[in-house]
């Protein structure tokens, strides 16, 4: 009687152990969508989850060849490695795209192109029609054709021997740094003779800077 009884105890706690992990909220759970009408008011269906609606960072998962014409998930530039749709900001890596080809940056973005990696952006840099843009030439031989737009400009050139041919052209705010080794030997124009610095460019003076 009592091995009965005994018996019994263990079915009841198997039991009731199974029924309390089942029980187990999962908050990830709570999240899962698969549009955005089923997630809460200012929260957007982002790749299965439900995300705050203008904060998410969307990431290419296929590197660029610089020249993409078409979008990415959301919205999101084809060139960009990285940007943010709602405030129109969009990174190229070269550590994440193939920049051996032209790198243009989209209309109507304020783009950082980051040349880190040896011999990046050697075949040209387009920002026409970018808000703002911005080119880190970092990595060893990086950047050559850069051509600024009619928006800021700025572009440093901090790896050895970065910088060859770099056009301000009618940029409102062009400045170009040239603190890398051999960096900037070959043709940086100014927006006017009157911004030259150094070995580079800079819209300190007020007749280089008119950004409205």
């Amino acid at each position: 009687m009592n091995k009965l009884v005994f018996v019994l105890a263990i079915q009841v706690g198997v039991v009731f152990a199974l029924a309390s992990s089942c029980s187990i909220t999962h908050k990830s759970g709570d999240y899962a969508c698969t549009k955005t009408s089923e997630c809460d008011t200012g929260r957007d269906c982002v790749d299965g989850f439900c995300v705050i609606s203008g904060t998410q960072q969307i990431d290419s998962p296929t590197p660029s060849d610089g020249h993409g014409s078409g979008s990415g998930s959301n919205g999101c530039p084809a060139q960009c490695t990285s940007c943010s749709v709602s405030q129109k900001t969009c990174v190229i890596d070269c550590q994440g795209a193939d920049c051996s080809n032209t790198v243009t940056c989209p209309p109507g973005y304020s783009c950082d192109v980051k040349c880190d990696t040896d011999n990046s952006c050697r075949n040209g840099v387009v920002c026409a029609g970018t808000t703002n843009c911005k080119v880190e030439c970092t990595g060893r031989n990086s950047c050559q054709n850069v051509q600024c737009g009619t928006s800021a400009c700025d572009v440093e050139c901090s790896g050895v021997q970065s910088c060859k041919t770099v056009a301000c052209g009618a940029s409102c705010a062009c400045d170009v740094r040239c603190t890398g080794t051999q960096s900037c030997g070959d043709t940086i124009t100014c927006t006017s003779p009157a911004c030259h610095i150094a070995l580079g460019c800079s819209s300190l003076p007020t007749t280089c800077h008119s950004c409205m």
